[in-house]
């Protein structure tokens, strides 16, 4: 039996997000987007954060063999106006669903996205406001 880890699962989601031209950070803003200068006055780079479940083994028989991982996670596409968080989020889905991401050790299954019924949203406890847009997705690995 072997026990997978989420840390190589989300650095394939990161490298699918990175070949999709999509600027990505781990749990928090990456280096380069946002505003560049002047916050409200500068141009805005718009970026996304990815948000790793810690995933989970299932038990793939009666004998519980673990050998399934399920890995969760979500992404927050930010933009300046609801127009650029909408076309972060068009790149994140065009990256992931169906692609099959590199999982060192792994056998991986293409992401799906998961139903998430929410709206690009504007942030306005930030000044000045940002938009928001927020997705699910998941995928599975096998031992490779």
């Amino acid at each position: 039996m072997s026990v997978a880890t989420a840390r190589p699962h989300t650095d394939g989601i990161v490298a699918l997000l990175t070949a999709g031209n999509v600027l990505v950070g781990r749990g928090k803003p990456p280096s380069g987007g946002g505003w560049a200068d002047n916050p409200g006055t500068s141009t805005f780079t718009g970026y996304a954060v990815l948000y790793p479940f810690t995933g989970r083994d299932e038990a793939m028989s009666l004998a519980q063999v673990h050998d399934e991982f399920e890995f969760p996670f979500q992404i927050t596409g930010v933009g300046a106006t609801q127009q650029q968080a909408e076309g972060v989020m068009d790149l994140i889905r065009v990256a992931l669903v169906g692609a099959t991401p590199a999982v060192v050790g792994r056998i991986a299954y293409p992401v799906y996205q998961i139903p998430l019924d929410r709206p690009v949203t504007r942030d306005d406890a930030v000044a000045p406001p940002v938009h928001y847009g927020v997705a699910q997705f998941r995928f599975r690995s096998n031992p490779a």
